[in-house]
C-alpha cells in the first residue's frame, strides 16, 4: 500500500522547470540575428527595473541610439517605466532612489547576515505587491575592483531562491522574476587585473551553476571584428597598449576600417541621424569610443529577446531579424542556466 501513496505524492509534488541559461557577450551584438517576433514579444512581456550609475548608462545610451535611428522605425522603442504597454519595452531606468545606486555602492552587509545591502533593497521592492508586475531586475557595477564577489554571487543566489521560478516567496508562483549576472568594466591592467580577476569568478559561477550572464567586460575586450585586446591592457574607453602605453583605441581603428557601415552610422551619424549623443567614460578620439555604447545597446536587445524566450540554438542560430547586421552573432556555448535574471552593470 505504500507504493501507490508514494506515487501519488510524486504526482502532486511541484515540478520546477529550469530554463537553459546563456551568455550575452561580444558575439551577441548582431540585431539581424534576432527574429522580429522576439523583439515584439520582449516589448509585450518584459517589465524591467534597472539600477545603475555612469558605466551602466552605456546600455541606455546605446538603446537610445537604436530607438532614434530612422531605419529601425519603432522596432527598438522603449519607455522609462515598468508599466508600459506592448508598443515599447518597459524598462524603468534609475528606479527607486536609495543609498545603493549600483552594485559597487551597495556591496556592504549592514546587518551581518551575509547578504549584500543592494540585494536586501531588491527584496524590499519585489516583496511589495505594487511591483508584482516586475519580472526582470537589473543591476550594474561601477568599478568592480576590490568588491566582495563571493558575497555578490551568494546574494544573487539568495534572490533567485526567493523570487525566481519555483522560489520560496509567495509571488514566485505567479510572478517570478528573472535575474541576470553581470561583469564589470575593464580597468586597463590586462589579464587577471583588478577587474578581470573578479569577472572570471563571476563567469565561472555562471558556468558551474547554470546562470544567465551579461558579460559587460567581454564587449570591451573584443572589437566587432573579433580582435582581442584584454592582453593589451584595454581600458573602459577602449584604449589599449600598442607601443608601450595606452596609445591606441580599437573603436577608432574599427570605424576607420568600416566607414559608413551600420555601426559607424549609429555611432557617428549620417545625413539623417546625428549618432549617439553621449557615452559615459568613452570619450576617445573624436568620440569614436561611443561605439562602446552602440555595441552594448545592441547586446541589451539580444538579452531582452532571450529573456522573452528566444533560443537561437533551437532555430539553427541566427536569422529573421530586420534590424542591424554586419557582426557575427550568437550566444557563447557551454553554459547551462536557471530561469532567473538580474542585470548588473555600471
Amino acid at each position: 500500500m505504500k507504493i501507490p501513496f508514494i506515487a501519488l505524492f510524486l504526482c502532486l509534488a511541484p515540478i520546477i522547470t529550469q530554463a537553459a541559461g546563456f551568455v550575452v557577450d561580444h558575439t551577441s551584438t548582431n540585431l539581424s540575428a534576432i527574429p522580429d517576433t522576439w523583439i515584439t514579444k520582449a516589448k509585450a512581456d518584459l517589465h524591467i527595473i534597472y539600477k545603475h550609475t555612469s558605466h551602466g548608462s552605456q546600455i541606455i545610451s546605446g538603446m537610445n541610439a537604436l530607438k532614434d535611428y530612422p531605419d529601425y522605425g519603432n522596432m527598438y522603442a522603449w519607455v522609462s517605466s515598468s508599466l508600459g504597454d506592448e508598443s515599447a519595452l518597459s524598462l524603468k531606468d534609475l528606479a527607486f532612489k536609495s543609498p545603493y545606486p549600483d552594485l559597487s555602492q551597495g556591496d556592504g552587509d549592514s546587518d551581518g547576515d551575509g547578504i549584500a545591502d543592494w540585494a536586501e533593497h531588491t527584496y524590499d521592492i519585489l516583496d511589495n505587491p505594487d511591483y508584482y508586475h516586475v519580472n526582470v531586475f537589473l543591476w550594474s557595477w561601477c568599478n568592480i575592483a576590490g568588491h566582495n564577489i563571493p558575497r555578490y554571487l551568494n546574494s544573487m543566489e539568495w534572490l533567485i531562491a526567493k523570487f525566481g521560478k519555483g522560489g520560496s516567496h509567495a509571488r514566485a508562483a505567479e510572478h517570478p522574476v528573472q535575474f541576470v549576472f553581470i561583469t564589470g568594466h575593464a580597468n586597463g591592467g590586462g589579464e587577471n587585473d583588478s577587474s578581470d580577476a573578479q569577472n572570471r569568478l563571476i563567469r565561472e559561477h555562471c558556468r558551474t551553476h547554470g546562470r544567465i550572464l551579461f558579460d559587460f567586460a567581454d564587449m570591451e575586450n573584443y572589437d566587432p571584428d573579433n580582435n582581442y585586446f584584454l592582453d593589451k591592457r584595454v581600458t573602459d574607453a577602449l584604449y589599449y597598449d600598442k607601443n608601450g602605453s595606452h596609445d591606441a583605441n580599437w573603436a577608432s581603428e574599427y570605424l576607420a576600417r568600416h566607414t559608413g557601415n551600420e555601426l559607424y552610422r549609429l555611432t557617428k551619424g549620417d545625413g539623417t541621424f546625428g549618432g549617439i549623443d553621449s557615452c559615459a567614460h568613452s570619450n576617445g578620439p573624436n568620440n569614436d569610443a561611443y561605439l562602446n555604447c552602440t555595441l552594448k545597446g545592441r547586446a541589451a536587445w539580444y538579452l531582452f529577446a532571450r529573456l522573452a524566450g528566444w533560443n537561437p540554438d533551437n532555430e539553427g542560430g541566427t536569422g529573421g531579424g530586420s534590424g542591424g547586421g554586419g557582426i557575427t552573432g550568437g550566444p557563447s556555448a557551454g553554459i547551462t542556466m536557471v530561469p532567473v535574471t538580474a542585470l548588473l552593470l555600471r
